[in-house]
């Protein structure tokens, strides 16, 4: 995660730095609609794009482990009471039969 952070930081710094060297004006076709910006600030609005596009086509698998990882743990308390309640009775019943 600190790894990711770093990394993050330093690519919204080059970002910063690209966008400050390239003042030019350009006109960009997008959806049919003409959009005028300088060279830096239009890289830096497609790397934001870029990263919602790809954090949006990550999400549905991370639901969908997050969900799986929710289902193995409570499967997995599941079987430990399960296992647990075995212990303790067997150790009852055979308390019961070394006494008698």
């Amino acid at each position: 995660m600190l790894v990711s952070l770093i990394l993050a930081v330093a690519v919204t710094i080059l970002a910063v730095f690209f966008a400050s060297y390239n003042q030019s004006v350009i006109a960009v076709n997008v959806f049919g609609y003409q959009v005028k910006g300088t060279v830096g600030l239009l890289m830096v609005i497609a790397l934001g794009v870029g990263v919602l596009v790809g954090v949006l086509l990550m999400l549905p698998s991370a639901i969908s482990r997050s969900w799986a990882l929710m289902r193995h743990k409570r499967k997995l308390q599941e079987l430990q009471q399960a296992s647990q309640a075995g212990f303790v009775d067997a150790r009852d019943s055979s308390d019961s039969d070394g006494g008698e």
